[in-house]
């Protein structure tokens, strides 16, 4: 095993309703699924959710946050709904309870 990663975010914190922002962090692939979705907090849980992944992903790789670019890590859903990243070495788990995402990485190589 690399790495293990784990971040948590506070839902609450974060502003959907700033583009910019989304943009950042989100992949042109994600935010399309990103302003697709039904509600604002489908949208937060989404966000939330690639943000501590993304975070979680540096963590598990040993990568400092001006090291790598959000763009460069990309959190898609498989057939069955369940978050993958574009890395065949690294698994991830994403979990959202009321205003809290939390994700977990794990690296092997």
């Amino acid at each position: 095993m690399k790495g293990i990663g784990v971040d948590i975010i506070d839902l609450e914190r974060l502003d959907v309703e700033n583009l910019n922002f989304v943009k950042h962090i989100l992949t042109e692939k994600e935010y399309l699924i990103f302003v697709n979705m039904k509600s604002q907090k489908r949208q937060r849980e989404f966000l939330g959710g690639r943000f501590a992944g993304k975070e979680a992903y540096m963590k598990a790789n040993h990568i400092g946050i001006g090291d790598i670019s959000f763009h460069d890590i990309e959190i898609l859903n498989d057939k069955s709904g369940a978050p993958y990243l574009h890395d065949s070495h690294a698994h991830i788990s994403i979990s959202h309870e009321n205003k809290y995402a939390i994700a977990f990485v794990v690296v092997e190589k």
